[in-house]
């Protein structure tokens, strides 16, 4: 049967209703504040409601598109359930603002410092023990930006396992989670679902886990997670930032740190689980007793570690950890100091014993200084097997013993290394030799004689200022061109192309003359995003030197000191640049090609 024109014009005209009523919802704009009422139409801040609780659950009108304004203050010990879903195009917005709505307060909050009420929203559980701060509860396509939390046994959490939640949380502050008299309690931000990301967010004294994802294409930026609570060993945080049964999970430019030698050694950031494709980049992880970053289990396989770094303080604190079967991970440009252990490797009775710590894990550029142990083949807790890992054009520099045996160990393999004053080789136990091969290597001022292998030698590698961790090599070391290029690294630690002259360079760094301005020492992985629209975000081992950008024809277009780890660039035109690291030991410390669009 065929419509009229006439009825097909009325249809149409409905239609068209309906698509600018949902237009005209979108762009409502509700406000919160401590004076308001829940009666309230909430449209105006005169007419504002009082509780984030109302505005957030099925009974307000809050629809797909709208903005919520919070008002700073304390909001006391509301437990906020979600039930309103946004869209992809249309998002709902949950925003905390100080004097004017959207003015983006900044805390300029540091590690110690007490939670401001003035300057943003506080949820203020007054409970540690009890009680969820906000459960996203399955809802799809919310933003909550500049909000304050504190005295929960949950912070910010989600459970439903869902795909493409899209949630983004950023400028969060999560601070004293969980009952210190209970085992495991205590999640500040936690998400068992998809495609969400956490941004900017800082989380302090959470007794279980700072921050966790389950589930995938997850991003973790800019965050930073501390714990000093050493009342007692369910107060100290055991996971700081964790993928836990995720894949193709980003977390990039975080920073976490347990201050002092909690009765918890603590877990810095690492996969735990099935987790393939992970990616973890320019993370610093400082004092960690159990494992500054990490990869557990089986079903760990094909994550990728880029410029982090693991920094000692107390007794005891450890680097990079491989354990319970996690194999084919790449650590590449990642940097060890001051630990009792650089990289160590054991298997433990979880995921139902692994029967081997780990296989096919390479190393590239990894520089380890001042260790007790370069290499740890630890006898905790299963005595299994350590096989088929290998190092890469690596430095190990001042330690006591380069690789500890206390386990079964064969056809690992150390290659284009420089190993410089450690006292010993090895240290043999529970029955167990070394059985390791070393190829084209560079063994100098140790207390050992030089293992046999093919291209090895024992000269000094004339860094340009070893005692200053600057390992560069100066221009008569006898590792330029000397190295083998089977299966070395494309790039060095700065992302600068290999080789530069007739052979592949010995140790992290290949020498290059910095005479010129660029001299190909080009990196795609020092900044990030690439391309990028506003800003880019910097490594952390860049702080505090100075910066230069150039056009594609050589102009220079903005320089500056990096500060901090973002640099704005909203003023500059769409284009290619390129961006020079000027270090204090050498001309350039790094130089990136990016593109601004």
């Amino acid at each position: 049967m065929k419509i009229c024109n006439l009825e097909k014009n009325k249809l149409l005209s409905i239609l068209i209703m309906l698509f600018v009523t949902i237009s005209l919802q979108a762009q409502i704009t509700y406000y919160i504040s401590l004076t308001g009422n829940d009666s309230n139409d909430g449209l105006s801040e005169a007419t504002a409601w009082q509780t984030i609780a109302y505005a957030l659950s099925s009974s307000s009108p809050v629809m797909a598109g709208d903005t919520i304004f919070i008002k700073a203050g304390n909001y006391g010990n509301e437990n906020v359930v979600i039930e309103k879903n946004g869209t992809v195009p249309s998002p709902i917005v949950i925003e905390g603002y100080q004097e004017t709505p959207g003015d983006n307060p900044n805390l300029n909050y540091s590690f110690g410092d007490n939670l401001d009420e003035s300057t943003m929203p506080l949820l203020d559980g007054m409970d540690r023990s009890t009680g969820i701060a906000i459960d996203i509860n399955g809802s799809k396509n919310i933003i909550i930006n500049n909000i304050q939390i504190k005295n929960y046994e949950y912070g910010i959490i989600d459970h439903t396992y869902t795909y493409d939640l899209n949630t983004k949380l950023n400028n969060i502050i999560v601070k004293d989670i969980g009952d210190t008299t209970e085992s495991y309690s205590g999640k500040a931000i936690e998400f068992y679902s998809s495609n969400n990301i956490i941004n900017n967010c800082i989380v302090v004294n959470a007794s279980a886990q700072g921050i966790l994802v389950e589930g995938d294409y997850n991003t973790i930026e800019n965050c930073k997670v501390y714990c000093d609570d050493s009342s007692s060993v369910n107060a100290a945080m055991d996971y700081y930032i964790v993928v836990y049964y995720g894949n193709h999970n980003t977390i990039q430019n975080c920073y976490v740190e347990r201050v002092g030698d909690l009765p918890h050694y603590g877990h810095g950031i690492g996969v735990k689980g099935d987790c393939e494709n992970n990616s973890i980049r320019s993370c610093t992880a400082k004092n960690f007793r159990g494992e500054a970053f990490y990869v557990r289990h089986r079903g760990s396989v094909n994550n990728t570690f880029t410029n982090c770094i693991a920094i000692g303080v107390t007794e005891g604190a450890t680097g990079f950890i491989v354990r319970d079967g996690a194999s084919n991970n790449q650590f590449n440009n990642c940097v060890v100091d001051n630990c009792k252990r650089g990289l160590m490797f054991y298997d433990t009775t979880e995921d139902d014993g692994a029967h081997y710590c780990g296989r096919n894990n390479v190393f590239n550029n990894c520089i380890i200084t001042n260790t007790e142990l370069g290499i740890d083949f630890n006898d905790y807790e299963v005595f299994s097997d350590v096989d088929s890992n290998f190092f890469y054009n690596c430095i190990f520099y001042n330690g006591t013993t380069l690789i500890n045996v206390e386990r079964n160990n064969f056809n690992n393999k150390m290659i284009n290394c420089i190993v410089s004053n450690y006292q010993s080789l090895k240290a043999e136990s529970n029955g167990y030799s070394l059985s390791f091969e070393f190829n084209y290597c560079d063994f100098y001022n140790n207390g050992f004689i030089t293992p046999i292998g093919t291209g090895n030698i024992s000269n000094n590698p004339l860094f340009v200022d070893a005692t200053n961790s600057d390992f560069h090599l100066t221009q008569n070391s006898p590792c330029i061109d000397t190295g083998t290029a089977n299966n070395a690294p494309n790039f060095d630690f700065e992302g600068i192309t290999r080789p530069q002259g007739s052979g592949f360079d010995i140790g992290a760094y290949e020498y290059s003359d910095t005479s010129g301005l660029f001299e190909n020492k080009i990196s795609e992985f020092m900044i990030y995003p690439n391309p990028t629209t506003e800003n880019i975000y910097i490594s952390n081992r860049f702080l505090n030197l100075n910066y230069e950008i150039f056009s594609i024809t050589g102009t220079l277009v903005k320089k500056g000191k990096v500060n901090s780890n973002i640099i704005h660039l909203s003023e500059l035109k769409s284009g290619v640049y390129f961006m020079k690291i000027i270090g204090n030991k050498h001309k350039n410390a790094g130089i990136a090609k990016w593109i601004k669009e």
